[in-house]
């Protein structure tokens, strides 16, 4: 079974945020559409939506779907994520898997896993652990 792990850096380049639901003790819920780039282990671009549900204290947690377009030569392709995530005192993280047959070009049949935790500045590193099913 081939395995392949990628680490870097990936880089916030657009975010756009909409509420669609408020309620009385000052949570929301909203939905975030962002474009990130990836460097380090992956060189590409991703396209992401999250639902997001804000508590009062400005903490979250969040879902989405994340589809990743590969670069890198070894490993040109596509992949989808599914995230679960947090966002508390500043640092948002996530946990994510590798849609199984979600794979395309170099990526195909592969699945996984990975997470990923803010730094600052719309920065984050993370980890990605492929294999080959």
């Amino acid at each position: 079974m081939t395995k392949i792990v990628l680490k870097g850096v990936f880089q916030i380049t657009s975010w756009n945020e909409s509420t669609y639901a408020e309620h009385h003790n000052d949570s929301k819920q909203t939905i975030a559409e962002i474009s990130q780039t990836y460097s380090g282990d992956v060189s590409g671009s991703a396209q992401i939506r999250y639902i997001m549900s804000y508590q009062k204290e400005g903490s979250a947690v969040f879902v989405g779907i994340e589809h990743l377009t590969i670069d890198t030569p070894e490993i040109a392709g596509s992949i989808v994520l599914q995230h679960n995530g947090v966002f508390s005192q500043g640092v948002a993280q996530s946990q994510f898997n590798v849609i199984a047959d979600s794979g395309t070009d170099n990526l195909l049949q592969y699945i996984g896993h990975g997470e990923f935790t803010s730094t600052e500045n719309g920065q984050a590193d993370y980890i990605i652990t492929l294999q080959h099913e």
